[in-house]
């Protein structure tokens, strides 16, 4: 249980495609730095990956922020947007854990690393290019839809997103990729049955 995306994808991308997605996601990088969202390779440590063969990383895991054992099972609430402090950041529980009024650790930024090869190995392509990433709405969750979103912009129907989240969660990323990629605001919207969809 937890905070997931889900998406499912072609076995391979096409290189010149996969460059697009690169160099997208790679102009993010800072901008995603500067607003509160470092990246650590896939163990929340170490440098990401970002190069022709894949993109690879998890939040920082000694990350230096304030230790709140209260963000345990972390869950957006309904208004949940933006990154920030953990100390304010419990809003009401739910059944199992908490709710977040935005992206925050709990003094670990890390949790479950994301993985989106160019190629996929055999055992990710016999799940039929299904993969999913439970990022408990820290703050790198941003950086995981980003990649999602310059995926679905560069794939189209070859990309299919889903995710824990409503369609207001994903507001922040749609700014993002708006202001610095010049992505059309609306493009795309989470519908609770279809995933991200085209909004045209």
């Amino acid at each position: 249980m937890g905070y997931n995306h889900y998406w499912r994808r072609p076995t391979e991308i096409e290189p010149d495609t996969f460059s697009l997605i690169l160099s997208d996601f790679q102009r993010c990088v800072l901008v995603l730095d500067d607003a509160g969202v470092p990246l650590a390779g896939p163990m929340g440590e170490g440098l990401p990956q970002i190069d022709a063969e894949g993109i690879a990383f998890n939040g920082v895991r000694n990350c230096g922020h304030l230790k709140n054992d209260a963000i345990s099972i972390p869950f957006p609430s309904e208004s949940a947007s933006g990154v920030g402090g953990s100390d304010d950041a419990v809003v009401d529980s739910w059944f199992i854990g908490v709710q977040l009024r935005r992206r925050t650790c709990n003094g670990d930024c890390s949790y479950e690393p994301f993985m989106f090869d160019r190629v996929l190995d055999s055992q990710e392509a016999n799940r039929q290019g299904f993969d999913s990433c439970k990022t408990g709405f820290r703050p790198y969750d941003l950086a995981v839809q980003c990649v999602l979103l310059i995926a679905k912009y560069h794939l189209r129907d070859k990309f299919v997103v889903a995710s824990g989240g409503s369609d207001w969660h994903w507001n922040d990323v749609r700014r993002l990729c708006y202001l610095h990629l010049g992505y059309p605001l609306m493009k795309f919207r989470i519908d609770m049955e279809q995933g991200l969809v085209d909004a045209d």
